[in-house]
């Protein structure tokens, strides 16, 4: 499949290498808080069915998708860097093992100049979305990125790089994110015009994780006594005794 192919109607004007003088410092934002750490109860990316997660106009190789997910060992990891291939935008998808989720926040480490996302679009259950139809979609919330993250001349010798300031978390409308076995992330555009390429390290999702049961037990209260009731005539039948002298 072709660039242009995959990102229909928007124009497969390949990447090319540009040749600016990037800042090598990190470029962040004065205002930005780093993230808390992630409790092991709230933490939703082993809860991520990374097999089906899927993304259209990707650069990358497939298996690199996954490792977007990392687990708290892994988190200052900065490869593989997932990269938007046609354009500036990316969609990615990603679905939840057999449950339900309701999310708190989204965390992400992204690139902090040229390639940085700046407006981001959240779907939730809809596995429908593409680049023919996704804007005349309404997304469920929409969050502006800070230019924050990793520089664009960072060593690519350099696997981790163990830097708080570079992860942004985003607090989502929690009771708009419930009941959520899908996530579509939409990047719909990034702070530098003149690129056409966004770069993200690590997606990491926070909320809570309810186990949809294959094998619901139906007829509990017809099978099971009440206790309550157990209770109750006990006592009257100790009452009784106590009267007839047994």
């Amino acid at each position: 499949m072709s660039c242009e192919d995959e990102h229909h109607g928007h124009g497969g004007h390949g990447n090319q290498n540009h040749n600016h003088n990037h800042n090598h410092n990190h470029d962040h934002d004065h205002s930005h808080i780093a993230p808390i750490p992630t409790s092991s109860s709230q933490s939703l990316n082993s809860k991520i069915d990374t097999f089906k997660v899927s993304a259209l106009n990707m650069a990358n190789p497939p298996d690199d998708l996954a490792k977007l997910f990392k687990s708290p060992e892994k988190k200052y990891e900065i490869h593989p860097t997932i990269k938007s291939d046609c354009d500036e935008q990316l969609i990615i998808n990603v679905p939840f093992l057999n449950g339900s989720v309701k999310l708190y926040s989204l965390i992400l480490r992204t690139n902090g100049n040229s390639y940085c996302p700046k407006t981001i679009k959240l779907f939730k259950n809809d596995k429908m979305i593409d680049f023919d139809n996704i804007e005349s979609k309404k997304p469920v919330q929409t969050v502006t990125h800070p230019q924050v993250g990793i520089a664009d001349d960072v060593d690519e010798s350099e696997n981790t790089v163990e830097s708080d300031g570079d992860f942004v978390e985003h607090f989502l409308q929690r009771h708009k994110f419930t009941g959520v076995q899908q996530l579509t992330i939409f990047i719909s555009d990034i702070y530098d015009e003149s690129e056409d390429q966004c770069r993200i390290h690590s997606i990491e999702l926070r909320g809570e994780f309810t186990e949809l049961n294959k094998d619901p037990v139906i007829t509990i209260y017809e099978s099971a006594a009440n206790p309550a009731d157990h209770k109750n005539l006990t006592a009257v039948e100790h009452q009784n005794n106590i009267q007839f002298g047994s």
